[in-house]
């Protein structure tokens, strides 16, 4: 593999070996669904280290390296992770993620991207770290693998695949958590849910005036570990603006993409009477300011009215009143608190609204530590949509990871982290899906936990990746493979 030049400058930081196998993966393309390639690569280098990789029928990736000597009686140990990353790029951007290498950049104590799109820290960097323990010939440990999955981010589909022979040994961490300092020994579960009808149209009065209405600005983020921070939900914003602006009637909407992000920026063209123009724009104004006053925003929010062609159709007040109900009124954001770990116990995520064949399609997600709280909150969602008159369809569901706090890997790696950093590692369950819940389901009795450094805004342009955090999250992984 051939790192790019703009690339070089991390290849300096510490550990050189992480940052310089992170930039191998950012030079090739890999969102979700394309990870072939890296999957290739990987493969490549594992064999060119004397290593076995072996993939299963999905594409899943498993690396094995044999014990050191005088280590043959410790158990194995997985490092765990997945090659997809979220391709997220600024609006405007004509970044192609499955052609171009993302330019990883070092700014300041940080990793990001030089061409404001998610830098692929998630998982990128869990990744890195795992090769470049497998690679290192001094490094003595018990027998070792890394266990790569595909499409992690858009539903764990390889980790539902995955062969339940590539989960063999007695310990697996999993390098996907992005807050240094603390471990994971739980999860959410989750499901997708997609509604959708068919719109009609209707020919707008002649002295009509076309317009876009653009919610932007948003942060975005993470829908299971952000879900609480009330960073606003574009396309929930949409319909809000929708509904308070009645002089609007709306051709199109469209806004958000992948179910697992929390959507930044919405659009609809639509159709006004000129006359009621500034009453429209006092509405929405109005509207901006009690958003403002009920959710974390950032400065560079805004909901704006701008001029365009007067399209040659738009929806039939059934339809836009149909539509505007879906979004505005759809549950959105934390139904409840986990008073034991203090973190949303069921949520649910308004991801994207778009037209596919003809139909007006509504995209979310639901999350939650309770398998039976998910599929009430699934079910709650559905019923939603069908006062809307649209036809709903789950997909993706998998399983919670049901914390173990008596497990000799835990206990051994919170020892750890006190003796290598003075001070007390957290212990948490993440309102998230991580990959465990599945595996736990595979292979009953593994011990997991999860952990990883410090990545900002994973899932959005913002993504970065804390450097010194890196250096710290490499070595307590090499000190705990050792203790194991």
């Amino acid at each position: 593999m051939r790192r790019r030049r703009i690339m070089e400058n991390i290849c300096t930081l510490e550990p050189r070996a992480v940052w310089e196998i992170f930039a191998e993966i950012c030079a090739i393309p890999h969102p979700s669904g394309h990870e072939k390639a890296l999957a290739d690569a990987i493969a490549a280098m594992a064999e060119q280290h004397g290593l076995k990789a072996r993939r299963d029928a999905c594409g899943n990736l498993r690396i094995d390296r044999a014990a050191s000597p005088g280590f043959e009686t410790r158990s194995t140990v997985i490092l765990q992770g997945h090659l997809d990353m979220v391709p997220q790029a600024e609006a405007g951007s004509l970044f192609d993620f499955e052609k171009d290498p993302i330019p990883a950049v070092a700014d300041g104590g940080f990793v990001r991207s030089a061409a404001g799109t998610t830098l692929g820290g998630d998982n990128g960097i869990g990744v890195a770290a795992a090769l470049a323990l497998l690679f290192d010939e001094s490094f003595h440990s018990g027998p070792l693998a890394a266990v790569f999955t595909l499409s992690e981010e858009i539903g764990l589909n390889g980790a539902t695949a995955l062969d339940p022979a590539f989960l063999a040994g007695k310990y697996l961490l999993n390098l996907d958590s992005e807050d240094e300092g603390e471990l994971f020994i739980g999860c959410a579960g989750g499901a997708r849910l997609e509604a959708s009808f068919a719109p009609e149209y209707e020919t707008p009065s002649p002295s009509f005036a076309g317009a876009l209405l653009e919610v932007k600005g948003l942060a975005g983020g993470h829908s299971g570990c952000n879900i609480a921070d009330r960073r606003g939900n574009a396309v929930q914003f949409l319909g809000a603006a929708l509904l308070g602006a009645r002089a609007l009637r709306a051709a199109s909407a469209e806004g958000g993409s992948l179910d697992n992000a929390i959507p930044r920026e919405a659009k609809a063209m639509v159709a006004l009477n000129p006359e009621r123009r500034k009453e429209t724009l006092e509405i929405l104004a109005s509207l901006e300011r009690q958003l403002r006053e009920k959710f974390n925003l950032p400065a560079g929010f805004a909901i704006t009215l701008t001029e365009a062609p007067l399209p040659e159709r738009v929806w039939t007040e059934q339809t836009h009143e149909r539509a505007v109900f879906a979004l505005a009124g759809c549950p959105d954001g934390v139904l409840e608190m986990d008073e034991n770990f203090g973190i949303p116990r069921t949520s649910t995520n308004l991801a994207a609204v778009f037209e596919r064949g003809g139909r007006l399609v509504f995209r979310t997600s639901q999350r939650s530590l309770s398998d039976g709280e998910r599929r009430a909150a699934t079910e709650r969602v559905a019923a939603h949509f069908e006062k809307a008159g649209a036809v709903s369809e789950v997909t993706n569901e998998y399983p919670g990871w049901l914390p173990a706090p008596e497990s000799r890997l835990l206990e051994t790696a919170t020892m750890l982290y006190r003796e290598l950093f003075g001070r007390a590692v957290l212990v948490k369950v993440i309102p998230a899906g991580l990959e465990c819940g599945i595996f736990a389901g595979k292979r009953p009795g593994l011990d997991m936990i999860s952990f990883g450094p410090t990545i900002l805004d994973p899932h959005s342009p913002s993504e970065r990746a804390d450097i010194a955090s890196v250096e710290r999250f490499y070595s307590y992984l090499g000190a705990l493979v050792s203790a194991l």
